[in-house]
């Protein structure tokens, strides 16, 4: 008996309408990124173990329990190779090994691709998945975290996700973010039991990452603490006024949420997270922040830094499933041998003149070759039959409007351009 093979689970097949939706939220993603002078990189999918245990927290889940390994082969490599779980520290070892720091003191870049959790898959949650990603690193100004979160909101706005909270908080720098820990352990210590073995250990090792777990015990401990920003030094706390003016200021409706802490170590001052209740309980489709520390923690010089990521299954998810049908210009339609060879040659001169088309290559009847245009979206549908080929001609017919012509052939080209700008 042969064996069938399905998809790996926790991945994803895009059909045709889905990878069309795909590729629409990357080209307008791509569009505001111009306009917010952002450029473009491409980075490998494979890295250093080291990059992301440094740089995301030997603690964090990414870390402990999600990061799929390859084993090193090579005496060169001092580090396992992994599959990169995300998108911020991969960026700033680039951005350390090219000495980026020394051409300018500020850059912005975005990426888009895929990343990979050994995640337990469920809806929203899957082991390969894909990043729509902003750094801007070299500035410590307000109006860069304001801006980062613009642009963000205004991803979602351009790609139509309408049902969205954004959510705000500052950590503090390293010392305020210390001090908000100490104080966390000892308020968490007193109901050390009640909590989820997870975060039973985090009490130790991280207790702001108890801030982040999903489990209702702990989410209820959680809210009972009132977190305020006592642990905030002055200057953090009117960085954050500022940021909270700005945003106002640029009409970006937020709310401030004293729990949100993201589950990455390297944030600091800034957090923010996009949510959709339209999601259900992984309802988060993006998320981001300041990192003042990581640029040094992964082996550089004290430079600030922010960032953010959108998944893309989290938009698509948001916006109902939806699929993007790509429809084409033309459909030639034939009718016998002659008509089909006279058919095939017009395709690749449409073509020439970057107009989309499309034939039949199962044999149907003409009614058929119709119906399959009309699925395929066509706005014209060009017949070939025996008295067309005798007269030079074809048959031209406009789909939306529902009207025919004969057209010669000689004119064709120039006729029907004229009729697809109206």
């Amino acid at each position: 008996m042969k064996k069938t093979y399905t998809g790996v689970r926790g991945t994803s097949d895009f059909i045709p309408g889905q990878a069309n939706l795909f590729n629409h939220i990357a080209t307008t993603s791509r569009r505001i990124f111009k306009t917010f002078a952002y450029e473009e990189i491409i980075l490998p999918i494979l890295e250093e173990e080291g990059v992301f245990s440094r740089g995301v927290g030997a603690t964090s889940d990414i870390v402990e329990k999600q990061m799929f390994k390859i084993a090193r082969r090579s005496e060169e490599v001092t580090d396992d190779i992994v599959l990169r779980p995300e998108g911020t520290a991969q960026v700033v070892r680039f951005y350390l090994e090219n000495s980026l720091f020394k051409q300018s003191d500020f850059h912005k870049f975005f990426y888009i691709g895929p990343m990979f959790r050994g995640e337990r898959p469920q809806k929203g949650r899957l082991r390969q998945f894909h990043h729509i990603g902003s750094e801007a690193i070299g500035s410590d100004s307000p109006a860069i975290d304001a801006e980062m979160i613009s642009l963000a909101m205004t991803i979602l706005d351009a790609v139509g996700v309408t049902q969205k909270k954004l959510k705000i908080n500052s950590l503090g720098c390293a010392p305020d973010k210390e001090k908000f820990a100490l104080a966390l352990k000892e308020a968490l210590a007193k109901r050390k039991n009640e909590l989820c073995p997870d975060c039973q250990r985090r009490i130790e090792k991280n207790p702001l990452r108890v801030l982040d777990c999903k489990q209702e015990t702990c989410r209820a401990i959680v809210a009972s603490l009132h977190p305020g920003q006592s642990h905030l030094c002055q200057s953090c706390k009117k960085k954050f006024d500022d940021v909270c003016r700005l945003l106002s200021d640029l009409g970006v409706t937020y709310v401030h949420d004293p729990y949100l802490v993201r589950g990455l170590d390297y944030y600091t001052n800034t957090v923010f997270e996009i949510t959709s209740s339209s999601l259900g309980t992984q309802d988060a489709i993006g998320a981001g922040g300041r990192y003042n520390n990581l640029i040094s923690a992964l082996g550089g010089p004290e430079i600030p830094a922010i960032g953010f990521a959108l998944g893309f299954e989290r938009i698509m998810l948001a916006l109902g499933e939806q699929e993007k049908k790509e429809a084409i210009d033309v459909f030639v339609a034939t009718l016998g041998e002659a008509a089909v060879n006279e058919g095939f040659k017009l395709l690749q001169k449409l073509r020439s003149e970057r107009i989309a088309c499309d034939t039949d290559y199962c044999s149907k009847s003409l009614k058929g070759q119709l119906r399959y245009a009309e699925k395929k979206g066509a706005q014209f549908v060009i017949i070939i039959g025996e008295e067309e080929l005798k007269e030079g001609s074809v048959v031209l017919k406009n789909m939306n409007a529902s009207t025919q012509e004969k057209i010669k052939n000689e004119e064709l080209i120039v006729g029907l351009k004229n009729q697809m700008r109206l």
